[in-house]
C-alpha cells in the first residue's frame, strides 16, 4: 500500500514548556479593504507599512504615532515567532535570553505602547495614503494579550517552528471579544494593581469568553467606561461585584 504524503510533518517531541506572552492584533475592516477593485497592488504596501509601524512596539525606534520627542527603546523581550494571520498578526514573546521570566517594567511598557498605537492608529493610516490611495482602508486595530506556557513544534523539514499553548487561544479570543475595546489583556500578565491604576487600566471579569469562563482581564478604564451599559452588563462584571 502506497504511503500517504504529509502536508506537514513535525518532529515527534515538542519542546519543554516555555514561559511566553501571546500577542495578537486584528485590522478591523480588512476584508472590505481587500475586496475593492485593483486593491492587490496596494495590500502588500499597506501591510508592510503597518508591520513597520508596529515593529516600534517591540524593537523601538521613532514611529509616526509617537510624540515628537519620543524615541522608543527596544523592549527586553525575545520575539520567538511572528506570523501573518490574514487580517492581523500573531507574536510569541519569550523572556530575554538567559532569563526565565519577564520584568514588570517591560510588560507595562508593552501594554502602554499597544494602547498608544491603538489610540493613534489614524496617524499610521494617514501616513500610508501617499502610497495607498484608497479611502476604505482599515482604520482600527485591536489587540489581545495573554501569558502562559507554550510548546514549540519543530518542523521536520527544518522550516520555522510553530507554537501551541492555551495563551495563544486566549489572546485570540480576547482580541475579538468586545469590538468596542481596542485593547484587552489577560490579568495572567501579573502586572501589579498599583501600576495598572497609574497607567489608567482596570481589571474586570469577561463573563462570556468562549472556553475561558470568568476570565479576569485588563482594559483601559476610560474606554471601558465609555461602553454602553448594555454591552458592559452583557459581557463583563466588576471584579468584586
Amino acid at each position: 500500500m502506497e504511503s500517504l504524503r504529509s502536508t506537514f510533518q513535525f518532529t515527534e517531541k515538542a519542546s519543554l514548556p516555555k514561559n511566553a506572552i501571546a500577542l495578537i492584533f486584528d485590522l478591523e475592516g480588512f476584508t472590505r479593504f481587500f475586496n475593492q477593485p485593483d486593491v492587490q497592488a496596494y495590500v502588500p504596501v499597506f501591510l508592510n507599512h503597518i508591520s513597520k509601524e508596529f515593529s516600534a512596539v517591540l524593537f523601538g525606534g521613532k514611529p509616526t504615532w509617537a510624540d515628537d520627542d519620543d524615541k522608543m527603546l527596544k523592549l527586553k523581550l525575545t520575539v520567538a515567532h511572528e506570523k501573518f494571520m490574514g487580517d492581523g498578526g500573531l507574536y510569541i514573546l519569550l523572556p530575554p535570553e538567559g532569563k526565565t521570566d519577564f520584568s514588570v517594567e517591560h510588560l507595562s511598557l508593552l501594554c502602554n505602547r499597544l494602547w498608544l498605537l491603538k489610540n493613534r492608529f489614524d496617524k499610521v493610516v494617514d501616513a500610508a495614503w501617499e502610497r495607498v490611495p484608497i479611502a476604505e482602508v482599515p482604520r482600527k486595530i485591536r489587540f489581545g494579550l495573554s501569558r502562559g506556557t507554550v510548546y514549540e513544534l519543530q518542523n521536520a523539514a527544518n522550516a520555522a517552528p510553530e507554537y501551541i499553548g492555551f495563551c495563544i487561544n486566549l489572546a485570540s479570543r480576547l482580541q475579538s471579544y468586545c469590538r468596542d475595546l481596542g485593547f484587552i489583556a489577560s490579568a495572567r500578565l501579573m502586572i501589579p494593581q498599583d501600576r495598572l491604576e497609574r497607567s489608567g487600566y482596570k481589571k474586570v471579569v469577561a463573563t462570556k469568553l468562549k472556553g475561558f469562563s470568568n476570565e479576569i482581564v485588563i482594559v483601559d478604564s476610560a474606554e471601558f467606561d465609555a461602553l454602553d451599559a448594555q454591552t458592559r452588563d452583557d459581557l463583563f462584571k466588576e471584579v468584586n461585584g
